[in-house]
C-alpha cells in the first residue's frame, strides 16, 4: 500500500502534522531496518590511498565499527608525497613491497587505479599518453605485487574523451563525478557514486558511498566520522565496487 500524503477528510492541520511525522518515522525506520537486513547494499569507495600516504587508521577504526565492513580504496601509485624530506627516507622498493603484501592480506580492501602521480590534467591528455599513464600504473602494482580492480579514477576526475576511449579498449570500468556527469564511449562500463560522507544517506535500494581521507574536502572520513557511524546500523552489509558491479551484471544477465 503506497503511503498517502494527501489531507484525509474532516483532518485538521495538528492531525495531518502529526500523521505525517508519524509517517516519516515509519519510513526511516523502515530504511534502517533494511541497512541491518542487508536488503538495502552499500558500496563504500575512499581516494588517495597509497603507500606513505596517512589515512589507513581510519579505515581500521570503520572496519572496527562495522564487521561486515568492506571499501574500495583508489591508490596513488606514485603521488608527490613520496618526494618530501621525511617520506623520501622511507621510500625503499622492498618497504613498498611489503605494504602491497599487508594490503593483499585484508581481504574487506579493494585497490582501483587513480591515476599515476595524482597531478592535474594527468588523464585530460591524448589517446597516447593516457595509454602510457595506465601502463606505468600496471607495471608498478606488478612490480610490487599488489593485487587490484580494473577500476579507474582520473586525479580530480580530469578525463578527456582520448583517455576513456583508452580506457574501455583496456577493459576499465570508469568512475565519474556525481556532480558532473558526462559522455562516454559507447559500450564503456561506468560506476557514480551517488552520496558523499558529510550528507543525509539518500532513499535509495543502493548507497553508493564516497570521500577522500585527507585534503581540503568536505568529505574526509576523519571529520564525517560520527555522521558514517550514526548514519549505518553496525549490521549494514557493505559492498566493494567489484562486487557491486558484478551483481549488477548477475542480475542483467
Amino acid at each position: 500500500m503506497q503511503d498517502n500524503y494527501s489531507v484525509l477528510p474532516n483532518e485538521t492541520k495538528p492531525q495531518y502534522r502529526e500523521r505525517m511525522f508519524d509517517l516519516l518515522r515509519k519510513q526511516q525506520e523502515d530504511f534502517r531496518n533494511k541497512l541491518k537486513t542487508g536488503e538495502i547494499k552499500v558500496v563504500m569507495d575512499v581516494d588517495d590511498f597509497g603507500f606513505l600516504m596517512p589515512g589507513f587508521d581510519d579505515l581500521l577504526r570503520l572496519k572496527k565499527s562495522f564487521p561486515n565492513f568492506r571499501i574500495t580504496c583508489f591508490t596513488i601509485p606514485m603521488p608527490k608525497e613520496f618526494f618530501t624530506k621525511e617520506n623520501s627516507k622511507h621510500f625503499k622498493a622492498e618497504k613498498y613491497k611489503r605494504w602491497a603484501k599487508i594490503v593483499n592480506s585484508y581481504d574487506w580492501l579493494e585497490i582501483a587505479l587513480h591515476g599515476f602521480a595524482h597531478t592535474h590534467y594527468e588523464m585530460d591528455v591524448e589517446y597516447g599518453k593516457a595509454e602510457l599513464v595506465i601502463k606505468a600504473t600496471e607495471n608498478l602494482f606488478k612490480e610490487i605485487g599488489l593485487e587490484y580492480s580494473k577500476i579507474f579514477k582520473a586525479p580530480y576526475w580530469q578525463y578527456s574523451y582520448d583517455a576513456l576511449n583508452a580506457l574501455h579498449d583496456k577493459g576499465y570500468v570508469i568512475a565519474l563525478d556525481r556532480n558532473h556527469p558526462r559522455e562516454v564511449p559507447k559500450g564503456a562500463k561506468t560506476y557514480i557514486f551517488n552520496h558523499s560522507f558529510e550528507e543525509a544517506l539518500p532513499m535509495s535500494e543502493i548507497i553508493k558511498s564516497h570521500g577522500h581521507f585527507t585534503g581540503k574536502n568536505k568529505n574526509n572520513i576523519a571529520p564525517n566520522l560520527h555522521n558514517i557511524l550514526a548514519s549505518f546500523p553496525k549490521e549494514t552489509q557493505f559492498m566493494t565496487i567489484g562486487e557491486y558491479l558484478n551483481v549488477t551484471n548477475t542480475n542483467k544477465n
